[in-house]
């Protein structure tokens, strides 16, 4: 997901979607797990949800802050060289961090086979990427300004990446309450630093430093968790390495082609329009991607479960996944319904009447977040159910697709759409992109993909949002429009009334199974053996749909 990747690859949100072939099981047999905790799973949710909304709350700032100090000339400046940076790194994450949270987690010492020889290996390729992303600054004839930034900010990348690693390791033995302390204090030096040096009007290389110290002090804090609780050790062993990195491709090539979204699409889109439609589409996508703040919550704790799942009960399996999609399309619809709704009103409260043009282009990235959601959901799912290549394939295959409808849209797009043509067409590729990937996704795992229950709640959040819709037009015409910032507001606060009512009135929601999740988030169990989950019987919706 790009986002203004400039401000959100600081927060390490990996989608992850693939999963270890059926090779690296034969390698090393497994022992018999014991079933599926569910209470563990959904305690760390709530914990690193909690440090995530913290995080957020810094991020949210800064994404109103530096699209409105920078403008949009000099915003795309700064977010053409992030997403640069960052599409050089691709290549230095090796896809070991979903590797480790499907494998450790179930093989609690197999990272220390093979980290010290992957950490090497992110070494060296970090030394040659940031030559070659100095010779290709060069011969694009970038000012010193973009240079020094985007090569600081690769720096960046190395660390943020060795984080995710890192991260990844505690996640599989469900150790985050030290996780969810680095996070905060990760985002705090990062977001109070950038924004002293924004307010300095610092020269734009300057805006790297914050990344690149906040990550040097989590990489640190990481580190000695990791040794503390997970037992990581440096060691070389080259041979398991290899076979670490050979089990590890599918998920390498899956991540590359994810994390190729928007840094290729903004290089692209930079390189075929210019920086100001960058700073246009960077800015909004900052706005849409604030949407998805359970994105790191599914990646870290869902893959996990369903992977323990997998091998514990196939009953229990696929009423993960069910409840899963269910309980997602419940919480995402609303929030991008309001956000396409109110995509005017958003752009005038957060980062100001420069940015008004875009907010078509919101309107367009808004409805793109409940198929990635879906689609993250369905890729764990088939990740844990030893299907990778599925989902590699299908990802690899829509990026390249994606690419070639830049290419051949944001020209004519320009010419159509004007000042932010160039951003509709990549806004319309990615939007294409994740209706393909979805549909394959979902087609893939079949029937066991929904129930009754499910395609019941589906069928009545679309009805809701049919409702909603109208009524939002209807007081448009009724002069209730989002030309006035307090009108669109208020247009905006009848929608939301109008949403919850009706989602309650339906039954697509159900208050007893909210009640249920806080009656038992609430009540922890009295005991839990510090050494690994404990038999918990199959959960319930509200757990499963939780997880």
């Amino acid at each position: 997901m790009y986002l203004c990747r400039s401000l959100r690859s600081a927060i390490p949100v990996e989608v992850p979607v693939i999963e270890t072939p059926q090779t690296s099981e034969a390698a090393t047999p497994r022992a018999v797990p014991a079933p599926v905790d569910t209470h563990t799973p959904l305690r760390n949710a709530l914990k690193l949800g909690g440090s995530l909304l913290v995080t957020y709350v810094i991020g949210f700032g800064l994404q109103v802050l530096v699209p409105r100090l920078l403008g949009p000339e000099s915003f795309g400046q700064y977010n053409w060289a992030t997403n640069t940076a960052t599409a050089f790194f691709i290549l230095s994450a090796l896809g070991l961090d979903v590797y480790i949270r499907k494998e450790v987690a179930v093989r609690k010492e197999h990272a220390n086979e093979f980290f010290g020889g992957t950490l090497l290996l992110q070494t060296v390729l970090a030394v040659l990427l940031l030559g070659a992303l100095a010779l290709v600054m060069h011969m694009r004839g970038a000012s010193p300004e973009v240079r020094t930034l985007a090569l600081s900010l690769g720096v960046y990348q190395f660390f943020f990446r060795l984080n995710a690693i890192l991260a990844a390791v505690l996640h599989a033995h469900e150790k985050v309450d030290g996780l969810s302390v680095a996070h905060i204090l990760m985002k705090c030096i990062w977001g109070f630093g950038l924004a002293a040096l924004l307010l300095l009007r610092v020269p734009l290389p300057w805006l790297a430093a914050p990344f690149i110290a906040a990550e040097i002090v989590k990489t640190v804090f990481l580190f000695r968790l990791t040794r503390q609780h997970a037992g990581l050790r440096l060691r070389l062993d080259l041979r398991a390495t290899g076979v670490a990195l050979l089990a590890a491709l599918p998920f390498f090539l899956n991540d590359a082609a994810l994390a190729s979204n928007g840094p290729l699409d903004i290089f692209v889109l930079g390189t075929l329009a210019n920086t100001t439609e960058v700073g246009y589409y960077g800015a909004v996508w900052g706005i849409a991607g604030m949407t998805m703040l359970l994105s790191p919550i599914l990646g870290w704790v869902l893959l996990p479960m369903m992977s323990r799942a997998a091998a514990s009960s196939q009953e229990e399996f696929t009423r993960i996944l069910r409840r899963g999609l269910e309980g997602i399309v419940s919480l995402s619809v609303p929030v991008t319904l309001a956000l396409a709704l109110g995509a005017e009103t958003w752009v005038r409260l957060l980062i100001g009447e420069a940015y008004l043009p875009a907010a078509p282009v919101l309107q367009m990235l808004a409805p793109i977040f409940v198929f990635t959601y879906v689609a993250t959901v369905c890729g764990s799912w088939l990740m844990a159910a030893n299907r990778p290549w599925t989902v590699t394939r299908t990802t690899v295959l829509a990026v390249g697709l994606k690419l070639a409808l830049n290419l051949v849209l944001i020209g004519p797009f320009m010419q159509w759409r004007g000042l932010t043509g160039g951003a509709s067409a990549a806004a319309t590729s990615l939007a294409l992109y994740e209706v393909i990937v979805t549909i394959v996704l979902v087609y893939a795992i079949g029937s066991r993909a929904w129930d009754a229950r499910s395609l019941a709640v589906l069928g009545k959040t679309v009805g809701v949002c049919a409702a909603v819709t109208a009524a939002h037009l209807l007081m448009g015409q009724l002069g209730l429009d989002s030309r006035d910032l307090a009108r669109g507001l208020a247009r905006l606060v009848v929608d939301g009334l109008l949403y919850v009512s009706l989602i309650l009135l339906t039954g697509a929601v159900r208050k007893d199974e909210v009640l249920g999740l806080v009656r038992m988030v609430r009540n922890r169990r009295k005991s839990q053996p510090d050494a690994g989950p404990t038999p918990s019987g199959s959960p319930s919706s509200d757990e499963v749909r939780a997880a």
